[in-house]
């Protein structure tokens, strides 16, 4: 090789080593922490006052602090009580709801028929932590439904019945929770000691209630029967058993007199008893915080009587349900277990107005020492037999329940139409309005 050629070679070798060496760096350091892109995922409830907003405010942003290391951060956007699902069907339909939030159990068809709710089935599957067993049955049941899950429950509330304590003392009456203690409390039982306490000339009356599906619904399933068929693909209120339980709730009235006419949802009944003029009063959880502010009386909650039909009572309870045009499925699903887990719904059901739903023995202790009442079992213990709340796949709540339904027990309870006229009308018009 000449003098030149060896020139070249040696020329290329230094070349290629200064290249190789601007692409080799040194040792290598500590790679730099990536923080995760953030994503804000935008949630709602319907807080009744501020005290239960700021509750709901406090969890949503210990959450985000929780959730912050998975790039999720929340915004919570409450709503008012009135006007509540009107809004959010707006905003639904325009495609800018929240991703999350809170609906009525009964509410939950209407949306999950409308294709705007997300299927959380695939997410509930894929998951190894979650287990569906941790919820109380009733309304899981109600939100699998054709293969899908259409949401977690935030919240239960069992019906019981609140009664007057020191009423019962004063007249000397059996107390309902040592009946029950004893395996009497029954309609027998029941009719009984509201008779004992009713004194008309002093507006005293053994019972109350507000007149909505609720408290004349317990009626029904008391007696064995049920507000539709079977596969909820007809009106159940011509059946036997249901007229059974409309009479003898329409007695207790109309016959028996143990008790005025009922008013609506949160007006006459619950005022006559906070007042201390009625001996029991059937209610949810909801009414315990305006118990213990107002109640100038030693009170307690028991479950409702046992009817003809066995135990029964109405569990009500709201799921949180993801948007189906969500932009973060999968930070909603981690979002969603969050809010529906122990601890969280443990700080809900301290506000007193519902029961956690979750049968985990912490969130369990956490309703009970919530007190008063003094014994808050009556509640826990109906959740293991109640009816839930119902979402009608087959048909419009609204346009069943309160269209026609409502309408048939105001002309029981006011006597203008017989338990049989009432509720033969009450079908006809309504089970051409269900799909077979």
């Amino acid at each position: 090789m000449n003098r030149k050629s060896l020139w070249l070679v040696v020329s290329l070798v230094v070349v290629l080593s200064m290249l190789m060496a601007a692409q080799c760096p040194g040792p290598a350091g500590p790679a730099p922490t990536k923080e995760p892109e953030m994503v804000t995922i935008r949630w709602r409830t319907r807080p009744d006052n501020k005290a239960e907003q700021d509750v709901y405010q406090k969890i949503s942003d210990d959450l985000s602090a929780k959730l912050k290391s998975q790039g999720i951060t929340l915004q919570y956007d409450p709503a008012p009580v009135t006007g509540y699902l009107d809004k959010l069907t707006t905003e639904f339909s325009a495609g800018n709801a929240p991703d999350i939030v809170w609906i009525p159990g009964a509410s939950v068809a209407d949306y999950a028929t409308k294709g705007v709710l997300l299927d959380l089935k695939p997410f509930a599957d894929a998951d190894k932590e979650f287990n569906i067993g941790d919820f109380y049955d009733a309304p899981m049941k109600e939100l699998l439904v054709g293969g899908k899950l259409w949401g977690l429950p935030r919240d239960i509330s069992t019906l019981v019945i609140y009664y007057n304590k020191d009423l019962f003392k004063a007249k000397g009456v059996d107390d309902p929770a040592e009946l029950a203690r004893q395996g009497k409390w029954n309609w027998e039982n029941f009719l009984r000691v509201a008779k004992e306490l009713t004194e008309p000339e002093k507006k005293i009356y053994g019972f109350s209630m507000t007149n909505w599906w609720g408290p004349w619904g317990y009626f029904i399933y008391a007696a064995g029967g049920s507000l539709f068929n079977e596969d909820r693909t007809a009106c159940g209120l011509d059946n036997p058993k249901s007229q059974a339980g409309l009479q003898f709730m329409a007695d207790l009235f109309l016959k028996h007199k143990v008790a005025t006419q009922p008013g609506i949802e949160g007006g006459v009944g619950e005022t006559e008893f906070i007042a201390g003029q009625a001996g029991m009063l059937p209610n949810g959880r909801w009414m315990t915080p305006a118990m213990r502010e107002n109640a100038k009386f030693d009170w307690g909650v028991v479950e409702m009587p046992e009817g003809p039909g066995g135990k029964a009572t109405w569990l009500f309870w709201g799921p949180y349900v993801v948007s189906a045009k969500t932009k973060y499925p999968q930070q909603c699903w981690t979002v969603i277990k969050a809010l529906t887990s122990a601890e969280v719904t443990g700080k809900v059901a301290a506000l007193g107005t519902n029961i956690p739903p979750r049968k985990d023995p912490a969130a369990v202790e956490a309703f009970l020492k919530s007190t008063p009442p003094a014994d808050n079992q009556p509640f826990i213990a109906g959740a293991a037999y109640a009816q839930a709340e119902i979402p009608l796949f087959t048909a419009s709540w609204d346009g069943v329940v309160n269209k026609y339904y409502q309408p048939a027990v105001d002309e029981i309870m006011s006597g203008k139409k017989s338990v049989a006229e009432a509720t033969k009308a009450a079908c006809e018009a309504t089970n051409p309005l269900f799909k077979k």
